[in-house]
């Protein structure tokens, strides 16, 4: 039996070019495309509730079709896919307080927020109990404290997967989304609630500090922190502090810090800072908690605890009005670390899925090119601001100095590498090294299908690098970034970007 975490890397990073890149982008489609008929072979529609990854899967295929097939080939028909997947009714579970997140597909909520998604994606019909379901969430979310019950166990209440920073962001890509004039004003109550719900999460995070205290002692504590289990304070993007951020970055500035009594910009600025030396000084590893268990274990590389969960933060944190006033030269060192511990350890023999795999490490990579190539003028900016307040020169301020290829290259690399994972290659000879099947082949979170949407969202990502090699070819010279916004193809492009499925991206699309 193989008991190896991860496999020592000896992938040649992609060389970026334009050739390189339309070479790439054709892999990645036929990838797409045989990846996603797999799935709807081995996982048919049910008349039950059943699996709400699978059909955000062909939802997200459905918005990013254009860029997911050769010009002279018809896409699928994703949408229709979607639809067979998601019933009118059901699942037939109760409401939760320590169940409010629609990203566990255990919760009601799960339902209700898909079959709305479905209804501004695909055109189905909104069905009043699903809004009904969603404004009891939202109630339960601002009456329940920092800690809830589950299971006669005492659980956190602000985790992605399980907690109010999943419904957060399903509110804020709901809000983002093509809804009739009456859907609006039907759900607009529950808009309206975003920014309390916000409050909610800040003020259980300082509560958390408290806790934290009061069980370990001030030294480590960070301005903002939350616990999944009692008394464990997770770092991670699933499970832990850097997912709760992510999220509330998303959010529309006024809602963070309106300049009055709302100014949570120095709490989260203040606890990204101590992330990021918490990751320095582990040589790039995000500790799976904090303190860390007395028992020693591997650091693990993975979305939900580890570093990529630290690069999907920063990726976030670089593109948000915070970094203008906050940023410091640690945010960089640690994405430098990070991204060299991803590209070291980040082929673990879990396989190609999102949560546990290869694809999910590729995923935040991809999302910090992002941030590097398109935002030079916002990051200039912030670091200028930086010596400011600091009285630093220029040639002490140590910030890294990041390349956007190297982020893209390695991407790309581990991303066309996780073809050799099944379920989507079973043969015996796939690769040199044993991929073991997920437990769940097919799913979101654990199988082919969040593998496909990280190939999916890589082909757009590919075509809005070239439309900018296009321009800067076309002027012989660098293209400034308010042009390249303003550039209709380029601007079609960025909407087709959906960021890591079902987990924070710098802002919301109108689906998880």
């Amino acid at each position: 039996m193989n008991h190896l975490q991860y496999y020592p890397n000896t992938l040649e990073p992609l060389q970026i070019s334009r050739d390189s890149l339309q070479n790439t982008l054709h892999e990645l489609r036929i990838a797409v495309n045989h990846g996603a008929s797999l799935v709807q072979r081995d996982c048919p529609p049910s008349v039950e509730w059943d699996n709400t990854g699978i059909a955000l899967t062909f939802l997200r295929l459905d918005r990013q079709a254009l860029s997911l097939t050769e010009p002279d080939m018809a896409p699928m028909d994703f949408g229709k896919l979607a639809r067979e997947r998601i019933v009118s009714h059901g699942p037939d579970v109760p409401l939760k307080p320590g169940r409010l997140s629609p990203l566990s597909s255990s919760s009601p909520v799960a339902a209700a927020v898909m079959r709305l998604l479905a209804a501004a994606t695909v055109g189905d019909v909104v069905l009043d109990g699903d809004i009904t379901c969603l404004q009891e969430a939202v109630k339960l979310a601002l009456q329940n404290g920092p800690m809830v019950s589950h299971k006669n166990q005492i659980m956190g209440g602000d985790e992605l997967l399980y907690g109010r920073p999943g419904l957060l962001w399903s509110i804020l890509n709901l809000r983002f989304s093509n809804f009739d004039k009456a859907t609006s004003k039907r759900l607009q109550p529950v808009f309206d609630a975003g920014p309390r719900i916000v409050d909610v999460i800040v003020d259980a995070g300082r509560q958390g500090r408290k806790d934290y205290i009061q069980i370990y002692g001030e030294k480590g504590a960070l301005p903002l922190m939350w616990s999944w289990k009692e008394g464990r304070f997770y770092l991670g993007a699933v499970h832990g502090i850097a997912g709760v951020l992510a999220i509330i970055l998303a959010c529309q500035a006024e809602n963070i810090n309106d300049g009055t009594s709302r100014n949570y910009f120095p709490w989260i600025a203040g606890t990204i800072t101590g992330l990021c030396k918490i990751c320095i000084a582990n040589n790039g590893h995000l500790p799976t908690r904090i303190p860390p268990p007395s028992r020693h274990s591997s650091p693990l590389v993975q979305i939900c605890h580890g570093s990529p969960g630290m690069l999907l933060l920063m990726a976030c944190a670089r593109r948000s009005p915070l970094v203008v006033e906050y940023w410091e030269p640690e945010w960089d060192e640690a994405i430098h670390l990070a991204a060299e511990s991803i590209w070291r350890e980040g082929l673990v023999s879990k396989g190609g899925s999102l949560c546990h795999g290869i694809a999910g490490n590729a995923l935040p990579l991809l999302l910090m090119h992002d941030s590097i190539e398109y935002d030079v003028e916002l990051m200039q900016t912030a670091k200028r601001n930086y010596m400011d307040r600091t009285e630093t020169t220029e040639t002490k301020c140590i910030g890294r100095n990041l390349s956007s290829d190297y982020f893209l290259s390695r991407a790309l690399t581990l991303l066309l590498h996780a073809r050799e994972t099944p379920p989507y290659n079973t043969s015996p000879r796939a690769s040199s090294n044993v991929y073991r099947m997920p437990d769940h082949p097919f799913s979101l979170h654990e199988g082919l299908s969040g593998t496909v949407c990280a190939w999916a969202d890589a082909c757009v990502a590919i075509q809005a690098r070239l439309r900018k090699m296009d321009l800067e070819l076309e002027g012989n010279e660098p293209v400034l970034e308010a042009a390249l916004r303003m550039d209709p193809t380029f601007k079609e492009l960025t909407s087709r970007q959906l960021g890591f499925p079902a987990i924070a991206y710098h802002r919301p699309t109108g689906l998880l």
